[in-house]
C-alpha cells in the first residue's frame, strides 16, 4: 500500500490543531518548519498559516457543539464516530469560506478534526 506525502496544509494544520490559547506559537511554528523540511515542502508562510488556524479555529468552534452542529448526523450508535459529522458537507461549507485550500486537504483536515475534537 502506498502513503501518500503530506500536503502542506495537511502538515500545517496537523500541528495547528494541538495549539491553543496556552500553547507557546513559536513553539509550534518550529515543529510545524521542521516537519515542513523534512518533507522537502515550501518554506514557512505566515499568512497561510494564519488561514490554516482561523480554520481550526471555524472547526474546533463547530465540532464542539456536537449536536448542536449543523452538520451533525448521529446514528443510534453508542459510541463516537466520525461518521457522526458529515465531513463531505463540512468540506464543501469551508471549501467556499477557505478557497485557497484544496478540497482533498480540506477533506482530510475536516476528517482530522472530527477525530481529534469529537472522537478522541
Amino acid at each position: 500500500m502506498k502513503k501518500d506525502k503530506p500536503t502542506y496544509d495537511f502538515i500545517c494544520f496537523s500541528e495547528l490543531a494541538h495549539e491553543f490559547d496556552v500553547t507557546d506559537v513559536s513553539e509550534t511554528e518550529g515543529k510545524i518548519k521542521r516537519r515542513l523540511k523534512y518533507y522537502n515542502l515550501d518554506h514557512y508562510n505566515p499568512e497561510r498559516i494564519a488561514v490554516l488556524r482561523q480554520l481550526k479555529k471555524d472547526l474546533y468552534s463547530e465540532i464542539g457543539k456536537g449536536s448542536n452542529s449543523k452538520y451533525y448526523v448521529k446514528k443510534n450508535d453508542a459510541f463516537a464516530d466520525i461518521a457522526d459529522f458529515s465531513g463531505e458537507d463540512m468540506a464543501s461549507d469551508y471549501h467556499k469560506k477557505y478557497p485557497q485550500i484544496a478540497m482533498v486537504d480540506l477533506e482530510r483536515i475536516v476528517n482530522f478534526a472530527i477525530y481529534l475534537y469529537y472522537v478522541r
